[in-house]
């Protein structure tokens, strides 16, 4: 691993002293703690760029999926509405049905069915 140096102007002599008892207390070098932080604070701040990237790419599928959604439910009016009109021509060119000798007329035959077997 490559050495870097670099010098770090306005600490405070007391922080200095806490951060080299702490590292005491935890069996490392004060050059191995203020290393460590240094590298955990730069992977931190590498995620965070990442997840800026992946939150404007999540807000673009979240902006399409919507679109999507607004797509199919003007096609769903647009059906509907078209339904209706089939419907109503439907009903306007031929004469109305009665359902109940719809039913008659298929229990005959489901009964005149039964009787040549």
């Amino acid at each position: 691993m490559k050495t870097v140096r670099k010098e770090v102007r306005g600490l405070d002599e007391n922080d200095v002293l806490v951060i080299e008892k702490y590292a005491e207390k935890q069996g490392l070098t004060f050059n191995m703690l203020v290393k460590d932080v240094i590298t955990d604070y730069a992977k931190r701040i590498q995620e965070i760029e990442a997840s800026e990237v992946l939150h404007a790419q999540i807000d673009d599928l979240i902006t399409a999926n919507n679109e999507l959604i607004d797509t199919q439910n003007q096609n769903t009016l647009v059906m509907g509405e078209l339904t209706k009109k089939i419907i109503s021509r439907l009903d306007f060119y031929l004469p109305s049905v009665d359902t109940n000798e719809i039913k008659k007329s298929r229990l005959k035959e489901k009964n005149e069915k039964l009787q040549t077997r």
